[in-house]
């Protein structure tokens, strides 16, 4: 039934003369009427018994003719309490609505709190200074290109060495060559044999480089933003090693293990420096011109580039847990040490391990949090395993790293098991991830593994909100989520 229909329809079961409407002045006669008064008298026509069945439809399709936004008459503080419980492509969405919903959403309170959720440590990182709305903007798009893979444009190649033409030798660090072949053959030393053909098992990618090792004991960094390249060899002196290996990449530095030395060269400022420590490398990670170093004995270390080696106290960890020797191993195996990544004087040192509690199998995940080296908090979960873990607790291993960060500030714990059969896909655990921001732990119970949807980065690959890179056999595969930004060959 339209509307004007409705209008032409007698209205036969109830006549004015049943409803005193003068008791009702909702017409503004001579003088002003309190509209709280109006508002008690609606309800008392509408609620009171006054009107039938027809007329409360007869009401309710011209009430329906007269639209009310929602969105624009809420108070901003509502808006952006609903704005926060919106998925980044449903807040896209509502963008589109109107130019009523376009305002109130993108006001500088509301756009600030959706960033903060999407990636808080542009604003805290931003500290006292206030981000523009063109930078939120774009934040929010740089996430969704690299969330829904909307990649502008892409390029395959090779890892070469003498023969590059792609990316050319960086001016500040090698200077102005033009036969090229002649400062590429004064890094090949005799005994320093190709190991290219292998290359992309020690390359990773970081904040638009690429670190590969050509030589025994060379390392490049490739720069997709400017398409330079700088060679970096290992000092001359006593090797024992047959080659050296790259083990972290971050914005600042290129880490490398050479036997029971860090070798780490400041890709910015091209400045070299060296570490002993005291045994076997384990696992390395940099942020800025932190380096922290996990030994195969447990212990861990905090380098600062430049700076002294300090240890990180670990043992009132193990006495806290109280483990057992089996345990205790398999807590040490799987540590890692992540920064937090706008505050320079803390870090995380995550890991996991398998216990019983009451005869009952429990995964528990851990996150102890270090200011200026001194453990101030930890964090930890215990989840039931998903499949019957019947392995030994030193045997559980244990994936633990951040995620993409499309997906916020958030450390991952990933375990699967092997294969039960040949061309099987493998059985996971329940994901398990750590909000660095928020300080809580949270699990995804009875969600399938889904390496898109949880941020977690697939073997040989990595990416941020600029660039997706593919390591494989022999050569790379890299895609921009930058729009504007051209892979430009033979230049």
């Amino acid at each position: 039934m339209g509307p004007d229909t409705v209008r032409d329809e007698p209205m036969t079961d109830v006549s004015a003369a049943q409803v005193n409407f003068e008791a009702f002045p909702l017409i503004k006669s001579e003088g002003d009427i309190d509209p709280h008064a109006r508002l008690a008298q609606l309800h008392r026509l509408i609620s009171g018994g006054f009107l039938s069945i027809a007329e409360h439809r007869y009401l309710k399709i011209l009430l329906s003719r007269y639209t009310i936004d929602v969105i624009s008459e809420l108070p901003i503080e509502l808006v952006e309490k609903i704005a926060l419980l919106l998925d980044l492509r449903d807040f896209v969405a509502c963008l589109a609505v109107s130019r009523q919903w376009r305002d109130k959403l993108l006001s500088d309170s509301v756009l600030g709190a959706v960033v903060n959720k999407s990636r808080p440590s542009l604003v805290r990182a931003s500290g006292d200074i206030q981000v523009t709305k063109h930078e939120c903007l774009q934040n929010l798009h740089m996430i969704g290109r690299a969330r829904w893979s909307c990649f502008q444009t892409s390029l395959a190649k090779p890892f070469t060495w003498e023969h590059e033409s792609y990316f050319r030798l960086d001016p500040s660090y090698h200077g102005n060559h033009e036969d090229t072949l002649a400062v590429y053959a004064q890094f090949s030393r005799i005994f320093s044999t190709d190991t290219s053909e292998q290359a992309y098992w020690n390359a990773l990618y970081a904040h638009g480089k690429i670190a590969w090792r050509p030589k025994c004991y060379t390392v490049v960094v490739d720069c997709l933003w400017s398409k330079t390249r700088k060679i970096f060899e290992v000092p001359n002196g006593h090797l024992i090693s047959p080659f050296v290996l790259v083990r972290a990449l971050g914005d600042r530095l290129l880490v490398c293990v050479l036997d029971r030395r860090l070798l780490a060269w400041d890709h910015v400022a091209n400045v070299f420096l060296e570490k002993q420590v005291p045994g076997p490398v384990k696992d390395v990670t940099t942020e800025g011109l932190r380096v922290a170093v996990i030994l195969y004995s447990g212990d861990v270390f905090i380098w600062e580039f430049g700076g002294k080696l300090s240890v990180l106290p670990t043992a009132p960890l193990i006495s806290y847990h109280g483990f057992d020797a089996d345990t205790l191993v398999s807590w040490e195996s799987n540590m890692v040490v992540i920064f937090h990544p706008t505050c320079c004087r803390t870090l995380f040192l995550a890991s996991g391990y398998t216990t019983r509690v009451d005869s009952k199998t429990l995964l528990k995940r851990v996150v102890y949090e270090f200011k200026d080296g001194n453990h101030i908090e930890t964090f930890e979960i215990g989840i039931p395993p998903k499949t019957n873990n019947m392995a030994d607790p030193r045997d559980v291993s244990l994936a633990i790293r951040k995620v993409l960060p499309y997906r916020r500030d958030i450390i991952g714990f990933c375990e699967r098991y092997p294969p039960p059969e040949e061309g099987l896909l493998p059985p996971y655990e329940t994901f398990v991830e750590f909000d660095i921001y928020d300080r809580k732990f949270s699990a995804r119970i009875d969600e399938e593994f889904n390496h898109a949807e949880f941020g977690w980065r697939i073997i040989l690959e990595d990416a941020d909100l600029d660039f997706l890179v593919r390591f494989y056999d022999n050569g790379f595969s890299v895609s921009s989520y930058r729009p504007g930004f051209e892979f430009r060959i033979g230049e």
